[in-house]
């Protein structure tokens, strides 16, 4: 009866209205599936722009999307940080030596898809205790809200910020970090979004530069002539950050791809780049 009613509103009431009533539908904490009615609204939205659905259920705190990333207990104790986390910080410690780098040369860190801060807050405390400067940008205001009192609770030097990482000059000026990364979230830009990301972020970046994101299963994300829409994560790209990065200027230091192996039902493609002027090698287009 439900899927009756809502085929008919996304039939006869415009997106824009429906989104309002989405919105409207996932704060109400009283109702008892307001997550499964207000997606049910939008999810004609999901085929027609899937950045713009994207931004909007994570922006709106969906249950559905951002259950995983809601109990700061869970997200913070050390001991249940993901696996493939684990392995992307242990590259990114090697790709660090791969350059000369100490882990204590380390100062500043910037992640852009930080949800509640509590890898930013990992890195503080697990892998670079000298750094007095990390900030975590993301579109979740809830989550932001939440991270930040935990955080000041610990006495955590983290920062979050709430808003769209693609607004990054407003977020965070021309400011520079001996780190940046971003991990899982390019998978929601396509191919030319993803690209004027990483430029952005390697203008920022004074040391390293590191990316996780979906893994393809059938070749090496390194070889992709093009980004190719995920079969596994509907409306979201799987992407050739070692292109890319080129592309951008920068120089990739490290990589690893195990496609067809998962940590936790995450798979791993991870890049590890050095900013530049020149570029140069294959190029790959932002179309």
């Amino acid at each position: 009866m439900m899927g009756r009613v809502i085929q008919t509103v996304r039939s006869t009431v415009p997106i824009s209205a429906r989104m309002r009533l989405a919105s409207w539908l996932a704060r109400q904490q009283w109702l008892p599936v307001p997550d499964h009615v207000a997606m049910g609204l939008i999810r004609d939205l999901q085929d027609a722009d899937p950045k713009q659905f994207h931004k909007f259920v994570w922006a709106n705190h969906f249950m559905g999307y951002a259950r995983w990333y809601d109990s700061e207990q869970e997200l913070f104790a050390p001991d249940r940080i993901e696996p493939s986390r684990v392995e992307f910080f242990a590259d990114l410690l090697s790709a660090l030596r791969d350059t000369g780098v100490a882990p204590s040369a380390i100062r500043s860190v910037l992640e852009v898809g930080c949800s509640q801060g509590y890898l930013l807050r990992y890195l503080e405390t697990s892998v670079f205790p000298g750094a007095g400067d990390l900030v975590g940008v993301d579109i979740d205001t809830p989550a932001i809200e939440k991270g930040s009192r935990y955080l000041g609770v610990a006495g955590s030097r983290v920062t979050l910020v709430a808003g769209d990482m693609e607004d990054l000059d407003s977020l965070v000026g021309r400011r520079r970090f001996d780190m940046s990364f971003a991990a899982g979230v390019l998978s929601y830009l396509n191919q030319a979004d993803a690209t004027r990301m990483i430029s952005r972020l390697l203008e920022r970046t004074n040391t390293l530069l590191a990316l996780a994101g979906l893994a393809s299963v059938d070749q090496d994300n390194a070889s992709l002539a093009r980004s190719i829409e995920s079969a596994s994560h509907p409306g979201q790209w799987v992407h050739n950050f070692d292109a890319m990065v080129k592309a951008c200027g920068g120089r990739v230091v490290r990589n690893r791809w195990e496609g067809a192996r998962q940590y936790n039902y995450q798979t791993i493609c991870f890049t590890f780049a050095r900013p530049r002027t020149e570029i140069e090698g294959p190029h790959m287009s932002a179309a």
